[in-house]
């Protein structure tokens, strides 16, 4: 037998292993990885940065969505 390692998106994971179970069992012998990694938790270290900058955040997430309307649509 033939040995491969794959790294897939999680998005697809499902789709792929189930692929794979349903091959002949005699073709195929499926080992997991035992050292899966599980997604962390989002970093709050960006957090802060504007902490105490902004006065008003309705304000400025209004202006910050403006602008982005603007840059994305640059014809309106």
């Amino acid at each position: 037998m033939q040995q491969i390692t794959i790294n897939i998106n999680p998005s697809i994971y499902e789709h792929i292993m189930f692929f794979l179970q349903n091959l002949p069992k005699n073709m195929l012998n499926i080992e997991p990885h035992k050292n899966i990694t599980t997604p962390s938790k989002p970093s709050t270290k960006a957090f802060g940065i504007l902490k105490g900058q902004v006065k008003d955040p309705v304000a400025w997430q209004r202006e910050m969505r403006e602008e982005n309307d603007k840059i994305i649509n640059p014809f309106e």
